[in-house]
């Protein structure tokens, strides 16, 4: 079967258990409503979840205890009948039956209790996994494996077979970064021999290669895949696309089709939503609902396939393109495991995620990179470093060098201003701790940069001169030290915020810290885009005559903590958008009503209505905005 782009999928999973009859219900009819209301590129169903049973008739792996039919057969059936690749849901590291049948390769923690994962030291992957993946390939004719319980599942290995391995004494950093090493070496064992089995198979490790393990892709998986979370998605897909964007492998994110703690059903237009963050960044998109517990489609009355269909179909054109940015924002792989659970952030990530957001709500256009893509800092005006522990010696020269030679470095927090005030030679004073530390914004609003209901003091790091004011009350007389500084370095700049800006924002995303962030964007380097709303994302993707202006709307209906799934996205009416560089010729390939006017400076566009996601396509061949 010829492969179609893995733009747009359906994936179902049930993890089957033993305490319910399998297979005799199921209704090819039921899989087929699914195909043909969404009309997806491929679909992905069980195979083996977490509890490790098999939810079809497998002589290799261990079946679940009620089986009495074969719903993979059934799966396969009507999707070769529409002509779609199917690939299969199976849990890896993550295997409950495995460990039971055989204990002496179970993962154990440190007293001694098994887990339901395995150990990496193990054969598991030569006993179970390559062999069964081999059988489902040859008696099934899959087309690929999207394989759950992968890297998110690795916990440090206290068994007999990983003290044999590693010895007995290592520090807990040590012991990370051997289980990070063994897992890797697990996934490339895989692999290559599937693909040395079946050339054409397409191997999937769930969330290797993203925000899990920010590193330079090695192992040769053929997409890079990930189910966000199932609430505040938007927000989480605009942050993990970002992750996986500028990777160089074809990729997709999984939406769950349902928020998990109260197992209600998110409306067409939240997914709509959510597909467009995705496919603003060139990704593709997926749908998680999963299967009924003995192995079924589940059957629904409604036409919400449909719409989610067509919504991201119109806007296959988005697919592989990857977005151009004003703003990176650097990614370290040394900051990430330096206080990571190996492959779960645990909190790390938080000032990166809320450093993202700050510039995006600020509508600046910013990028995720890596500390191994150094070579491509250059192609931004302006890198921001979040409040990393651990970056390397030589990232920090690398930081240093991408100012010297023209850039605009900004570095959030104490540790990191210290660290660079000394490289650079500035003079900094004591770190101050202030019980009521707050910034203004242009309008006079205050916001604290800690909790003060709480009695959290916030900590900021005296610059001695510099920009902008902290005050230690809302009273503008009481401005005590400055809240940013910029100096020269070389034929660039570094800017020092003297607080933990992106953690404040992860966790409080006012509009008077987006103003602060605004403010200091805009005195490094003027906008290339504006608009006049807030809560409207701005992606730019480069295509062969020009750039493609996403802009997806932001708002979120009753979004709240007791509405975790909305039925409307609220739309936003005559909206300018600002484009500052000469354009040739302006169009909206969805078909929106809009006008614009140029002049040799600057494109300014409007548009009657922006409900949840447009594109606009820029064709400025004779000059890039970047």
């Amino acid at each position: 079967m010829k492969q179609p782009e893995r733009f747009f999928g359906l994936h179902f999973d049930f993890h089957a258990s033993n305490d319910v009859e399998i297979g005799a219900e199921i209704d090819p009819a039921d899989i087929e409503r699914y195909i043909i209301d969404a009309k997806p590129d491929f679909v992905q169903c069980d195979c083996k979840g977490h509890p490790g049973n098999s939810s079809y008739p497998t002589k290799v792996g261990k079946r679940a205890d009620r089986l009495v039919g074969d719903p993979l057969r059934v799966w396969r059936d009507v999707t070769k009948k529409h002509g779609i690749p199917l690939y299969v849901h199976y849990s890896g590291v993550w295997d409950d039956a495995y460990v039971d049948a055989h204990p002496e390769d179970a993962h154990r923690d440190e007293q001694g209790n098994t887990t339901g994962r395995i150990s990496l030291f193990s054969d598991y992957a030569k006993k179970l996994l390559i062999p069964q993946l081999k059988e489902l390939i040859a008696e099934y004719e899959i087309d690929g494996v999207w394989i759950d319980g992968d890297c998110w599942a690795v916990e440090r290995d206290y068994s007999e077979q990983a003290v044999a391995h590693l010895g007995a004494d290592l520090s807990e950093r040590a012991h990370n970064r051997a289980m990070h090493d063994a897992f890797l070496a697990y996934v490339k064992e895989y692999v290559d021999a599937l693909h040395d089995f079946a050339p054409g198979f397409k191997v999937i490790s769930n969330w290797l290669y993203t925000s899990y393990v920010p590193e330079k892709p090695r192992i040769a998986v053929d997409f890079i895949s990930g189910d966000y979370p199932p609430q505040d998605s938007a927000h989480a897909a605009r942050y993990e696309g970002r992750c996986i964007a500028l990777r160089q492998k074809p990729w997709d994110l999984m939406a769950w089709g349902f928020e998990w703690t109260h197992l209600t059903d998110k409306p067409a237009v939240q997914l709509m939503q959510e597909a467009a963050m995705v496919l603003s960044l060139g990704g593709g998109f997926q749908v998680y609902t999963p299967q009924n517990a003995d192995g079924s489609a589940r059957r629904y009355q409604n036409d919400r396939f449909s719409q989610i269909g067509a919504f991201v179909r119109a806007r296959r054109m988005l697919y592989g393109k990857e977005p151009t940015a004003q703003v990176a924002l650097l990614f370290s792989a040394d900051g990430f495991y330096h206080n990571s659970n190996i492959f779960n952030a645990a909190g790390a990530t938080e000032p990166l995620i809320g450093a993202l957001h700050a510039v995006l709500d600020a509508q600046y256009t910013a990028n995720i990179l890596y500390d191994y893509q150094a070579a491509q800092w250059s192609a931004y005006p302006v890198l921001i470093v979040p409040e990393w522990e651990g970056l390397a010696a030589e990232t920090q020269a690398a930081l240093l060098d991408y100012a010297s030679a023209g850039g605009h470095l900004v570095v959030l927090g104490v540790e990191l201003c210290r660290t660079f005030g000394a490289l650079c030679h500035a003079a900094y004073g004591d770190v101050v701790t202030l019980e009521r530390a707050l910034l203004q914004d242009e309008n006079g609003l205050f916001a604290a940069l800690g909790n003060v209901r709480d009695k959290e003091p916030a900590e900021v790091l005296d610059l001695k001169q510099g920009q902008g004011a902290v005050y230690s009350d809302a009273d503008v007389r009481k401005a005590v030290l400055p809240a940013y500084r910029t100096d020269a370095q070389g034929k660039g700049t570094i800017t020092f915020v003297p607080f933990g800006l992106g953690q404040l924002y992860f966790r409080h995303r006012s509009p008077v810290l987006q103003e602060f962030v605004g403010t200091l964007l805009r005195s490094l380097a003027s906008p290339i885009v504006e608009v006049d709303h807030r809560l409207i994302d701005l992606t730019l993707q480069q295509t062969t005559n020009g750039t493609l202006l996403n802009l997806v709307n932001l708002r979120q209906g009753r979004h709240s903590l007791d509405y975790l799934v909305y039925d409307e996205v609220t739309p936003v009416y005559d909206v300018t958008v600002t484009v500052h560089w000469p354009v040739e010729k302006v169009s909206m390939p969805l078909g929106e009503v809009f006008t614009y006017t140029t002049t040799p400076d600057a494109t300014v566009i409007r548009l009657q209505r922006l409900d949840i996601h447009s594109v606009i396509l820029l064709e400025d061949a004779t000059k890039k905005p970047l």
